[in-house]
Order: structure tokens, then C-alpha cells, then sequence
């Protein structure tokens, strides 16, 4: 019982929200939130989610920051 608890738990609990995150298929199918981006979200960081590319972006934006 405790191997389902662990792959079926909840998947946010622990998760450090400084770190990109990969949607799952049990995700609701989103959009990126980028500006004029139609591309489907893979990532989520920092509440906001992001196609790769833009997930890079932001990611490289923050660095140089």
C-alpha cells in the first residue's frame, strides 16, 4: 500500500517551487504563458507554466539577472 501511496500520492507535496516542474498527463492540458505562444506547456515554474523554449528563456532571463 505504501508504493501506491508513493506513485499516487500528491504529486506538489515537496516539490521546491525555485525548480522547473514537468507536467504529467494527469495536468489539465495548458497553454504557455507567454504572450501570442500557442504551443502546449510542458513545464511549470513559479505558477506560471511554459513551452520549453520559452521555459529556456525565462530560465536564461532569470540567470543573467
Amino acid at each position: 500500500m505504501a508504493q501506491f501511496a508513493y506513485l499516487f500520492g500528491n504529486r506538489a507535496k515537496g516539490h521546491d517551487k525555485s525548480q522547473p516542474r514537468v507536467l504529467t498527463h494527469w495536468d489539465p492540458v495548458q497553454r504557455c504563458g507567454w504572450t501570442d505562444c500557442a504551443a502546449k506547456a510542458v513545464s511549470e515554474y513559479k505558477g506560471k507554466v511554459y513551452c520549453a523554449r520559452h521555459l529556456l528563456k525565462t530560465l536564461q532571463q532569470q540567470w543573467q539577472e
